[in-house]
């Protein structure tokens, strides 16, 4: 919830701040006419104003995603940065509510009702574009009883009065029945979960930091250092990727097999030093044919996996190639596209801006294809159950496709009906569509050709 909140976005911060000072000012003016603890419900209320604001108000864009995260790794997000931020958002929430009103319970399950609805809205509401997730729900409520017991221990050790544990429970209980009965509904009718083993980008270990250090050096030698490594947890069943920030760029590294690894050193119409120089190269390319030139230079040095019985093609980035040429390194074997891919970026300037490496293997065989692609296509028209004509197909590519530890040849068909667009895979030997694909395989199989 938090992670990308405090990411260059200095305006919000001023905002979601600016925001909270109101809230604290209103709330000591009105809490000190009334005679109570002003100071106290003034920090109260600028908390829950804090909360409310980097949460809710302050949004990101883009729709409701109708979706909420379960991860099942119940430990997980105390590892993580995200986790520790949202406790600490939380903390304040439960230490200024116990000290200002003088009672456990209600602020105990207020601040946990709180968490509860923030995540809800973020999943219903469009616009705000952040997301549900029940880890931060429970490092939210974790929070809340961290400063909870603070204030509870810092009453009791200064000889201050406060409500017992009874105090309040009753309507405390029927407030929190009408609110649960509420959520209940709006988890029934608006929200699909998805459970997942891990969620969250964890803090890597000595292990991940070493294997990243040594697949740059490996590409670039001592040019770009390291500055940190985190892990991003793999999801519907994939394997986890290190998310490497350099110096100048950041790389992604799949993780434990270092299969794929991707590097974005520069993204710009203007060349800097933070490309890639290719040794004893200096051809400043004027079309693909001088940009191969470069990029067959830096692959047969560095990834001659790549490059070895392998066709490429070169490509402009941008309608007048003003981000460079993409070489891209493919294979196939008798029709079928490998799962290996090379694709090097070379700029204006004739340096190395980008990198997608994937060096798989060559499966050592894979079942006969007897689906032929206008084949597949009929399958795939079949298969979504709407009227005829009413499905647009496009282009198929046959490619190699582990599925469930086993190389398939699989038809890769994109389709579109109306607005929606979508990819299915129909096996190259049944002819049964495959539903192991999840959305995040067919986003992987199009960029590397492979699961």
């Amino acid at each position: 919830m938090l992670s990308a909140i405090f990411d260059g976005q200095r305006d919000f911060i001023v905002g979601a701040s600016i925001f909270s000072m109101v809230s604290f000012v209103v709330c000591f003016v009105v809490a000190r006419r009334a005679g109570g603890r002003a100071w106290s419900w003034a920090a109260f209320g600028g908390a829950v104003a804090a909360e409310v604001s980097l949460t809710l108000l302050f949004t990101g864009g883009g729709g409701a995603s109708g979706q909420c995260v379960i991860n099942k790794d119940l430990a997980e997000p105390f590892a993580t940065e995200q986790g520790v931020l949202n406790a600490a958002l939380f903390v304040p929430i439960g230490l200024f509510g116990v000290l200002a009103a003088r009672a456990v319970v209600p602020v105990l399950v207020g601040g946990v009702l709180l968490s509860a609805a923030t995540e809800l809205l973020q999943a219903l509401v469009p616009g705000i574009g952040r997301d549900c997730d029940s880890s931060d729900l429970e490092m939210n409520s974790m929070g809340v009883v961290a400063g909870v017991v603070v204030a509870w221990t810092l009453i009791l050790l200064v000889r201050r009065t406060i409500e017992p544990l009874s105090a309040g429970v009753r309507a405390t209980s029927t407030g929190s029945a009408v609110a649960l009965l509420a959520a209940g509904m709006a988890w029934y009718f608006g929200i699909t979960p998805l459970v997942m083993e891990a969620t969250s980008i964890q803090v890597a270990g000595s292990k991940e930091k070493r294997a990243a250090e040594e697949v740059i050096r490996q590409t670039f030698g001592d040019r770009y250092g390291v500055a940190n490594v985190q892990v991003m947890p793999g999801t519907y069943g994939g394997g986890d990727r290190l998310l490497i920030a350099l110096e100048k760029g950041s790389a992604e590294l799949s993780w434990p097999d270092r299969e794929q690894l991707s590097v974005e050193l520069e993204h710009s119409s203007t060349p800097s030093d933070a490309s890639f120089p290719v040794p004893g190269v200096s051809v400043r390319p004027r079309d693909k044919g001088e940009a191969l030139v470069v990029a067959e230079t830096f692959a047969r040095k560095t990834f001659p996996w790549g490059v070895a019985k392998s066709g490429v093609e070169v490509y402009p980035v941008g309608e007048k190639a003003e981000l460079g040429w993409i070489a891209s390194w493919r294979r196939r074997v008798n029709g079928v596209l490998m799962p290996m891919r090379l694709d090097v970026q070379v700029n204006r300037a004739g340096r190395i801006s980008q990198i997608l490496a994937r060096h798989v293997d060559d499966p050592v065989r894979l079942p006969r294809v007897l689906i032929k692609e206008s084949d597949a296509v009929d399958i795939v028209r079949r298969a979504q159950h709407q009227p005829a004509g009413a499905v647009k197909t496009g282009r198929g590519e046959l490619l190699a496709i582990k599925r469930q530890g086993e190389w398939r040849a699989q038809w890769l068909i994109p389709y579109r009906i109306k607005d929606q667009t979508g990819r299915a895979y129909v096996d190259a030997t049944t002819g049964e569509v495959d539903d192991s694909a999840s959305p995040q395989q067919s986003l992987r199989a199009e960029r590397t050709g492979g699961s």
